[in-house]
Parts: structure tokens; C-alpha cells; sequence
């Protein structure tokens, strides 16, 4: 594949000794010898990566580099810094302006084709991030207008409280969880256990049950997430963990609008369900009673049931084992009141992991089903 090359050096046979090296590789080099010259060619077409001598006339190096990275067209071309000026304070100064890496002249030829090979592979990377969050923005957006009309055809025709709307809304939720590959008895058991702990919280019958089918939707941004990231079996990549982060907003952008309280309710619990208690969650970094009440519910809900559950890269957990996870969780992921009173209520927990099995195989041995009382646990009333 063929690059490109601004290469800005005012003296010529110092241009010729970077071609000369570099002459094996498929580039194209666009010259400059000012920093006018530069940012004229800058605008002629893509530029993978920029070479860039400090001591320029008139202008130097770092004029170049404010007035490129201005640009925001410019923020992900990679720069490389060369120069003669070995101290620490002109390396710290390039970096700080926006280069990306420095060489310090003479060239070494073995250093300048390691340091060229590694910026356009970076650069190369970049570009398929970009090319990849583009065709995701637009699949999301076409996914959820298909939704947003599926659900307000839905309301108009039907209404919330009808049978027929609240099975549309388990199929929905189905839909996303199925690119997960995670069961309907998933969506079933982290809805009941939500269920449990909003009335062992003192909500209405009314609410509970509203909670009870809302809580299916919580993932439904999965929709929007690329099956290749969704099905990863090794750990995920920065940007890939980035991509996967933005199933709370595209969830809530599916629901948002609509004047049924059922997914008024969905809308909120999508958008809050991964914040934590110490402000460390997403996708907007709530802490503690800032995060909505129904979302600290079922983010305790969810992950109690994942942790129960067997998924292609880990076997299910002892619930003695779960119960402590939860219990360490309690004042940094979770509400720590809330972990109370969920963990005071195994019995009904239990009860519900039985009723809602995944392809009948929630048989643990029973000294899984033994998990110790929380000290001091009150709220089953």
C-alpha cells in the first residue's frame, strides 16, 4: 500500500539521505524546505506521517507543528521530530506541541526505518479505528430509528399494560442479548432479582412490576456493538473496550422519547447500569446517590447473575463465592445498603435461580447453595 510522506528539511541532501533509506518502502514523498511550503502541502491531499527538521528558516519546526495540530483534520497524522538539538528541553518542548517521536540527527538509517515502519503502522491503525467507529455510527443510527418506530408502533397500537406490548419488549431485549449470546433465563433472573430488591427497597407493587419489565431492556445497546467485539474470546483492546462502552448510550438513545413510563424506566436503567459507587463506571462517571436509584438496582442484579453463569470463557461461580464478590464490591461498584438488603434475601435469590434455569443446567452441588447470612443484614422485610 502506498504512504505519504510530507518530509520538511531545508537542506536538500539531507532530504536525499531519508529518500535513500527509506527507498525500499512503497512511499511517496511530498517536499518542503519552509514551514509555508509545509503547510500549503499539508492541504493537498492525506498525509500519513510528517518528518519534520526544528531548524527551518524563518519559521521553525514548532511554528509548523502549532499551525498543523490546529487543525483538527491534522490531530491523528503521526509527526516525527529531527534534529541536532540533543537537550532535554527541545525533545520535552516537540512532544508537548504535538510530535509523536524524535530523532536526533545524524540519522542513524536503521533507527529512522524502525521509527518510520512503526509511525505508519500506528497510522494505519488509526485509520481503520476511524473507518470502523464511522460505520458503526451509522449502523447504530439506523438501528435504533428501526427500534425507536417498533416501539412507538407498538405503544400507539397496543399500549404498555397489554400482553402483546410486554412480549414486543422481551423480544427486543432478546435481540441484543442474543448477539451477546446470553439466554432469555438471564434476562429473566437479573429482572426478578432487580424485582426482589426494589420491593425489599420499599417500592410499590406498581412500580416493581413496571421495574420487573423494564430491567429485560437494560442491554438492548448491544444492538449497536459489532458482533467481532461482542464474541471476543481473548481480552479486549483499548479501543475495542471503548467500542463495547458505548452500549448505555446507544440503549438509551433507542428508548429515549417515548411517553410510556415502561421505557422511560428502560431509557434511565440502560443509560446507568455499569456506574459505580466510587464514580469509576460509564459512561458518565455518576458516584454514589447521583446515580439513579433503579440503575445502582440493577447494575447489582446483573452482575450477581453473571457471575452465576457459565459463558464461553469461564465456568459458573459457587454462589458462596458470588456472595463475596458481591459483599467486596459493596462500597466501590456497588451501593453498599443495597448489597445488604440483596444478600439478606438468598432464600428468594435462590428461588429465583432455580425457576429461571439456563437449559436446565442451574443444578449446582448443593454446597453451592449454601452461601454464609450477611453480618448485621436487615431489609428482608
Amino acid at each position: 500500500m502506498q504512504r505519504t510522506i510530507l518530509l520538511i528539511e531545508d537542506e536538500s541532501p539531507n532530504r536525499a539521505i531519508v529518500k535513500r533509506v527509506l527507498h525500499h518502502m512503497p512511499l511517496t514523498f511530498l517536499e518542503a524546505e519552509n514551514v509555508q511550503q509545509a503547510l500549503e502541502l499539508s492541504g493537498t491531499g492525506p498525509v500519513d506521517l510528517v518528518l519534520l527538521d526544528i531548524g527551518l528558516p524563518m519559521a521553525d519546526g514548532y511554528t509548523f507543528l502549532e499551525r498543523f495540530r490546529a487543525d483538527a483534520v491534522n490531530q491523528a497524522i503521526p509527526v516525527c521530530v529531527m534534529t541536532g538539538r540533543t537537550e532535554d528541553r527541545h525533545r520535552r518542548k516537540a512532544i508537548e506541541m504535538g510530535a509523536d517521536d524524535f530523532i536526533v540527527k545524524p540519522v542513524d538509517n536503521v533507527e529512522l526505518e524502525t521509527r518510520v515502519k512503526s509511525l505508519l503502522r500506528i497510522r494505519e491503525y488509526q485509520k481503520r479505528l476511524l473507518d470502523a467507529n464511522a460505520t458503526l455510527e451509522g449502523r447504530v443510527q439506523e438501528r435504533t430509528a428501526y427500534l425507536r418506530a417498533v416501539l412507538d408502533e407498538l405503544e400507539h397500537a397496543w399500549g404498555e399494560n397489554t400482553l402483546a406490548y410486554r412480549e414486543m419488549v422481551m423480544r427486543l431485549a432478546l435481540a441484543a442479548e442474543y448477539k451477546d449470546k446470553v439466554t432469555a433465563a438471564h434476562i429473566e433472573r437479573m429482572s426478578h432479582y432487580s424485582a426482589l430488591l426494589a420491593r425489599r427497597c420499599g417500592w410499590s407493587d406498581e412500580e416493581t412490576v413496571l421495574l420487573l419489565e423494564a430491567a429485560k431492556m437494560h442491554d438492548i445497546g448491544k444492538i449497536g456493538i459489532p458482533d467481532a467485539i461482542l464474541h471476543k474470546q481473548e481480552r479486549l483492546t483499548a479501543p475495542e473496550y471503548a467500542v463495547i462502552k458505548q452500549h448505555p448510550q446507544i440503549g438509551a438513545a433507542i428508548l429515549a422519547g417515548s411517553k410510556s413510563r415502561l421505557l422511560q424506566l428502560a431509557e434511565q436503567i440502560a443509560l446507568t447500569h455499569h456506574e459505580r459507587w466510587d464514580g469509576t463506571g460509564y459512561p458518565q462517571g455518576l458516584k454514589g446517590k447521583d446515580i439513579p436509584e433503579v440503575g445502582r438496582i440493577v447494575a447489582i442484579a446483573d452482575v450477581f447473575d453473571a457471575l452465576l453463569t457459565r459463558r464461553p470463557y469461564k465456568e459458573p461461580w459457587p454462589l458462596t463465592k458470588a456472595f463475596d464478590v458481591m459483599r467486596e464490591g459493596a462500597g466501590v461498584h456497588f451501593d453498599p445498603e443495597l448489597v445488604e438488603i440483596f444478600l439478606a434475601n438468598h432464600g428468594a435469590l435462590l428461588e429465583i435461580y432455580g425457576r429461571f434455569p439456563d437449559n436446565g443446567e442451574n443444578n449446582p452441588p448443593q454446597g453451592y447453595l449454601t452461601p454464609r447470612p450477611a453480618a448485621n443484614a436487615a431489609g428482608t422485610a
